[in-house]
């Protein structure tokens, strides 16, 4: 998957293509219909974006960590995932003018919860209270406690891979929540 740059243009960028692996790896995982239903995600545009989020955030935080290379490649995904969402946005009829209006919130959002799930990692505590109500109604649920521990173990997954592994999306999903 190339940027909507990349592809007027027809430059190709290594570290995009990569993201667009990435990014696809995420979203397929973030669409499996384990999560979603009665007391679990709900099953909107909004839980959706913020499913993929959460799935994302473990992985930008490690390439974050991973030097000026993994800063790129962090880059590349999140703009990976901004031309997603607006192809999406046009996609529902919006003009240039409507999808400017609607993605910038979104962004601000995706990079708030991004920065809270990050932290709440860091500390090593649950993410439960970071969860929005668009992702989960109920947070204090034990399905909440599983998807909170699911983003731990997939964090703990992704520390001891290698930029290169990451990029190749050489990485395991942990066992669904229950």
């Amino acid at each position: 998957m190339t940027s909507l740059f990349s592809k007027l243009f027809g430059r190709r960028d290594a570290a995009l293509d990569d993201a667009g692996l990435i990014y696809n790896q995420l979203m397929i995982q973030a669409r499996q219909t384990e999560f979603y239903g009665e007391g679990k995600v709900t099953d909107s545009y909004d839980g959706r974006i913020d499913l993929l989020t959460l799935h994302i955030a473990p992985i930008m935080h490690r390439l974050q960590s991973l030097g000026p290379q993994g800063e790129l490649l962090s880059q590349g995904l999140y703009d990976v995932m901004r031309d997603d969402f607006e192809i999406a946005l046009r996609e529902e009829g919006l003009s240039d003018t409507g999808v400017k209006k609607r993605i910038k919130p979104i962004v601000n959002l995706f990079f708030t919860q991004v920065k809270a799930y990050a932290n709440q990692l860091d500390k090593g505590a649950s993410l439960t209270s970071t969860f929005k109500p668009s992702l989960l109604e109920d947070s204090g649920t034990a399905f909440a406690a599983s998807l909170s521990d699911y983003i731990t173990r997939f964090r703990a997954e992704l520390e001891d891979k290698t930029l290169g592994q990451i990029a190749k999306a050489d990485f395991v999903f942990p066992e669904k929540p229950a």
